[in-house]
């Protein structure tokens, strides 16, 4: 009896500590199952975040050197702003002529495009209305002066088109790319060349005070002989030819979209 009492104990709590060894095995698995499922998790996470962070240092690097590109253009602006209208109104002189018609009467013209090796002049109509019959005027400047021929008239604009063989040095053409310059504002900066009473490479400047389909209208001081003479903003692009003047503070510039009316296909 004791014998077999002492067995059957003993079968129990081998049984039992094979249950308790099978348990603590499970929740070890379980365990392990558990703390490998974190740390994939974990894992992901921090990829996720890492990605996040990549895609906003790119667009961080991205923003940083619009703005840089932003700076370095207003530096530019800056630096010709300060720069005033010397350089500007320099280079465009050379290429700003005086056009004297047979029967004396003075205006200005501009080099505004070359082809097929001739140069083509632009003026105010009124300034060669008087050479129908002959046709020709002298465009001249200080260092030469040169035979043109009036192409094209346009009395509705008041514009006119000269053409002269050759290229004259230095002047170099104005208006080449039709699409360069685009209509002033009220308050732009602009600058008038010409040669009123004959002073030959007179520069004024002034604002732009109205502008209109087919009229511009500035405060720049003009005269007799500014006639034909361009009208530039302040990156040098030609807007307009001036075509009246001699008021208070009441000049007129044609804008230079109008002379693909008649003067130039554009």
């Amino acid at each position: 009896m004791s014998y077999d009492g002492y067995e059957g104990g003993g079968l129990r709590s081998v049984s039992l500590f094979g249950i308790f060894v099978g348990v603590a095995a499970f929740g070890a698995l379980g365990f392990s199952v558990l703390a490998y499922t974190q740390t994939h998790h974990d894992r992901t996470q921090v990829k996720a975040l890492q990605a996040r962070v990549a895609h906003q240092l790119a667009a961080l690097r991205h923003r940083n050197a619009a703005l840089g590109s932003k700076v370095n253009s207003t530096a530019r602006r800056l630096k010709q702003k300060d720069a005033g209208i010397a350089p500007l109104a320099a280079r465009a002189l050379k290429s700003v002529f005086t056009i004297k018609t047979p029967d004396g009467w003075l205006g200005a013209g501009f080099a505004a495009w070359r082809q097929d090796g001739d140069t083509y002049f632009i003026t105010a109509n009124h300034v060669v209305a008087h050479t129908i019959e002959n046709n020709y005027v002298d465009v001249k400047r200080k260092r030469g002066s040169w035979a043109g021929e009036v192409m094209v008239r346009d009395s509705e604009n008041d514009l006119a088109l000269v053409r002269v063989s050759g290229s004259p040095a230095g002047a170099a053409p104005l208006w080449q790319d039709v699409h360069a310059s685009t209509p002033p504002r009220p308050g732009d900066q602009l600058v008038l060349i010409g040669s009123p009473y004959g002073l030959e490479g007179t520069v004024t400047t002034g604002i732009v005070s109205r502008v209109s389909k087919k009229m511009i209208q500035t405060d720049a001081a003009a005269n007799p002989g500014n006639s034909g003479g361009p009208a530039i903003d302040d990156k040098g692009h030609i807007v307009g030819v001036l075509v009246a003047g001699g008021g208070e503070n009441l000049n007129f510039a044609v804008p230079i979209g109008r002379a693909c009316v008649k003067l130039r296909v554009c």
